[in-house]
């Protein structure tokens, strides 16, 4: 690896330090998604009593990303997988594939014939559904059906493309804090109002993010700071629940990968200022308003880096029992949740249509030019990672096509995995199998 640039405005030490207080594989479970056209009733996306009651956290005691958090701080992250091992979960992970399905089927129901809509559902053709079981994993999955691959609107492939992606960021941070580097978790935001449209709001955000990017003193400090390059996120909230409901809250995450050595107070808040100047100014030349000084731009240490990257993904919002509201906001997971809560909810299933639109092909994690090449990670699209399969796990059957329609009718994907992932195996789907595909005999 090359070594690290010297910063001209930090004091060295002879050892390097970390910037980060957490380990690497200091992360949670994986979850994030949203989606889009239509709005049938989402009466049209049963779900059977196994999710509905997942959803609601019933057997378990207390929050769920409480408890996937602490189980996952004990375990090792595979850094080509993004799967935690080495740890004996302290619920049943296939609880939180329930869950994903349910939500995925409240999607279904909002999106008509998107690509979503038959994720998972739809086979490939002249391929048999077939059923596998990770015992590392605790996990059960299928092969033969198409995925989305769709970061936003899909729950089941957001989580798992969640999952490497994290495992790919936390494998560059680990490296280059071995290395004697640092991270910086910057943070921008901009004014928003209740009225606002979200797709002129992400507009007005590109051509502000390109301008501030682009300009010189922005480089300039970059450069004062020993940048290496950036990994780009772009999240959104929307605050129809709080006090003052400011609507669509874009906002944007990015790691600065830096050169090592301690950072004094006063020096990072003048990198701090610096840069807010230049994001207000971008701000304001593209109608967005001036953003507060207070909140308008953070660039926070090592610490809070590593925190926003173990909990990246939104593996909280998903984990969390469904009828918890957000402090500062919803997610489009939230909207979900809220939907399947309460099918009468119109506006929670039109602002994540909304959302869906809006965002459709538009990358969620953008790394630097040669940032992953420095670290040896190679480029896998999200589809690819969606559609992988574990190579650790066995094959436990396979299901007709009459088994797998079935199966769908009974909204059964999620429950038939929990089954395979239990002790029961394979008995234990095909007693569902039974029950299921049995109908009474009609004289």
């Amino acid at each position: 690896m090359e070594s690290l640039p010297r910063s001209r405005a930090i004091a060295r030490t002879s050892s390097p330090v970390s910037q980060g207080t957490k380990k690497p594989t200091d992360i949670s479970t994986a979850d994030q998604a949203r989606g889009l056209s239509g709005r049938p009733d989402a009466r049209s996306a049963p779900v059977g009593p196994a999710a509905r009651n997942a959803l609601r956290g019933k057997g378990f005691g207390g929050s769920l990303g409480t408890t996937a958090k602490s189980a996952a701080a004990q375990g090792e992250i595979d850094r080509e997988t993004g799967e935690i091992s080495g740890v004996e979960p302290a619920v049943d992970p296939m609880l939180f594939r329930v869950q994903r399905f349910a939500l995925q089927s409240v999607v279904k129901g909002l999106m008509g014939s998107s690509r979503t809509a038959k994720c998972l559902r739809w086979r490939i053709k002249d391929a048999t559904v077939k059923v596998w079981k990770s015992h590392e994993y605790r996990t059960a999955s299928y092969s033969g059906l198409q995925t989305c691959g769709s970061v936003w609107a899909c729950p089941v492939c957001a989580a798992k493309v969640a999952e490497r992606r994290r495992a790919e960021i936390i494998g560059a941070m680990a490296a280059h804090k071995a290395a004697g580097g640092g991270v910086f978790l910057l943070t921008l935001t901009a004014p928003h109002q209740r009225g606002d449209c979200i797709v002129d709001l992400l507009a007005k955000h590109s051509k502000a993010l390109r301008r501030f990017w682009s300009l010189r003193s922005v480089k300039t400090t970059l450069a004062d700071m020993g940048n290496l390059g950036q990994i780009r996120a772009a999240e959104v909230t929307h605050g129809r629940r709080s006090e003052f409901n400011n609507g669509w809250h874009p906002h944007h995450h990015v790691l600065l990968f830096v050169g090592g050595g301690v950072v004094d107070e006063a020096t990072r808040k003048d990198w701090a200022v610096r840069l807010y100047l230049q994001w207000s100014a971008s701000c304001e030349a593209f109608g967005l308003g001036v953003p507060s000084f207070a909140h308008g731009l953070k660039l926070d240490d090592g610490s809070k880096a590593s925190a926003y990257v173990s909990k990246w993904g939104l593996e909280d919002e998903m984990t969390k029992g469904h009828t918890k509201k957000a402090s500062k906001g919803e997610t489009p997971f939230d909207f979900l949740r809220a939907v399947l809560a309460d099918a009468s909810d119109k506006e929670a299933g039109r602002l994540f249509v909304e959302f869906a639109e809006a965002f459709k092909g538009k990358r969620q994690l953008t790394w630097s030019p040669g940032l992953k090449r420095r670290f040896g990670i190679g480029e896998v699209s999200d589809e690819e990672l969606a559609a992988k399969q574990d190579d650790l796990a066995r094959l436990l059957g396979s299901l007709s096509v009459i088994q797998w329609r079935a199966v769908l009718r009974a909204e059964g994907r999620g429950e038939l995995l929990r089954l395979a992932a239990g002790p029961g195996g394979w008995e234990a789907v095909e007693s569902y199998l039974a029950s299921v595909c049995w109908k009474p005999h009609m004289s």
